[in-house]
């Protein structure tokens, strides 16, 4: 379960965080998790929960954002989003199962293997978007 060490890390950045700009609490925190890093947001929502109080960070209000991933090719220059391919590429990956464990967000680089772009074919394309998991803001008092 990646989830644990994803909550554990925004827990610790916003310890860090904290110290750096002398924060003495921290009311909100608001992460963005990408469609590509297929993190199951409930877990995360509950592991931050747990790990803010064990350290030390009280009662922390955390909002998730989701972030589509997207995706531009370098030699057509055709612009796509995650969500309108992932239906196919699923299937290619694991048939007929319902709920595939889709082997690109353990290492999101894979992404280039699994999928072409869908107007050239090329699979010279970048991520611009929905890549991984990231902290967006924190609200805090001085």
């Amino acid at each position: 379960m990646h989830e644990y060490s994803v909550a554990e890390g925004i827990v610790l950045s916003v310890k860090s965080l904290m110290r750096e700009e002398g924060l003495s609490e921290v009311s909100e925190v608001t992460v963005s998790v990408g469609d590509l890093a297929q993190i199951d947001k409930e877990v995360l929502l509950e592991l931050l929960k747990i790990l803010s109080s064990e350290y030390g960070l009280g009662n922390v209000k955390y909002v998730i954002v989701s972030e589509e991933t997207t995706f531009k090719c370098n030699y057509c220059g055709f612009s796509w989003s995650w969500s309108s391919v992932k239906d196919s590429i699923l299937k290619d990956l694991c048939g007929d199962i319902v709920e595939c464990d889709n082997p690109v967000h353990f290492i999101p680089d894979l992404i280039n293997v699994f999928m072409k772009c869908p107007n050239c074919g090329s699979q010279d394309y970048s991520i611009l978007t929905g890549y991984d998991v990231r902290l967006v803001s924190i609200k805090g008092v001085k």
